[in-house]
Formats: structure tokens, C-alpha cells, sequence
């Protein structure tokens, strides 16, 4: 895992926009779609963790692998509060500038302020995880250790939370 990739995707409001748009800022980028239920689920944690984090330079763009009439329809109803990139094909092919060949749902990946992955994620986020993701960044951020450094003590302490309860829907 290296630098962010560039690709551009439109808005809620169908101007074209890149990660590159959001400089300075740790970047939490999850790729979603309507008709995923744990998406759906993962949802509020990430409007949470915008809010909690976003005074610290922390920002979640949400990218909708889905139909825009679709995604703008669910983000009004869930009330979504952070940017969403939209795409069909277009988000397949963004999440394969991430070297992602075959994407699962939910997946997110996170920066540093650099635009440097710091490590990806796949499946539903839990509050649990997010806070040792978002440690690591901040460690990151702060000179403390390297991305790739980062990772390995992620890959340790992901793997001693305990497995989380299962949800239904």
C-alpha cells in the first residue's frame, strides 16, 4: 500500500471530485452501496466517527458503488453528513485504483494527513476497530512510526479484539 490514487467521482451534487480535494485531512474512504445491508449497518458508526474526529483533521468520504438516484434518495433518509463520491462502473474502477481486484462490501481504507495508506479494511467497521485504526493514524500523523510499521501493530491488535457480536437485518 502506497499514496492515495487519483481518480475523480461526482458529488451529491454531480460535481466531478478527487481524495486529493480534501488536503491536510486524514482521509477514513468507505466504499458502500444501498442494497448492502452491512453498509447500511456501518453507516451511523462512520457519521459518529465524522463528528467525533473531524476537529482533529480526520474526514470520512463515503464512495457509493450504486445508482446515484438510489444513493441520493438513501443519504437524505439516513441523514448523511460527510461527502459521498458516486459511481456505478466508475466506483468498481476506483476501487481498483486501490489494487482491489475483487471488491467486497463495506470496505474502507485509511490515510494519513500525507494521503499514505495506512491500512484497508474489509467488511463491517466496528467502534472497536475504528479506534485502533484511527490510533495508528494519529501515531502516524504524529511521526511516532511509519505506515508500513502501522500496519503490522494494526494486524496484532485487530486480531486480539474479540469477534463481534452478530447483527441480523
Amino acid at each position: 500500500m502506497c499514496a492515495l490514487p487519483a481518480f475523480q467521482l461526482a458529488d451529491r451534487e454531480g460535481q466531478l471530485r478527487s481524495l486529493q480535494d480534501w488536503p491536510d485531512q486524514a482521509l477514513i474512504v468507505n466504499f458502500w452501496a444501498t442494497w448492502c445491508a452491512p453498509c447500511r449497518r456501518e453507516i451511523p458508526l462512520l457519521q459518529q466517527l465524522q463528528r467525533d474526529h473531524s476537529g482533529e483533521g480526520f474526514q470520512v468520504i463515503g464512495i457509493a458503488v450504486d445508482f446515484r438516484d438510489k444513493v441520493l434518495a438513501y443519504a437524505d433518509e439516513m441523514q448523511i453528513d460527510y461527502p459521498l463520491l458516486i459511481g456505478e462502473q466508475e466506483a468498481l474502477d476506483a476501487a481498483a485504483a486501490f489494487g482491489v481486484t475483487t471488491i467486497g462490501l463495506p470496505f474502507t481504507v485509511f490515510s494519513d494527513r500525507r494521503g499514505q495508506i495506512v491500512t484497508a479494511h474489509l467488511g463491517e467497521l466496528t467502534a472497536a476497530e475504528a479506534n485502533l485504526i484511527l490510533d495508528a493514524v494519529r501515531r502516524v500523523d504524529a511521526g511516532e512510526t511509519t505506515p508500513a510499521d502501522a500496519r503490522i501493530v494494526l494486524e496484532a491488535a485487530l486480531a486480539a479484539l474479540p469477534e463481534p457480536e452478530p447483527t441480523e437485518e
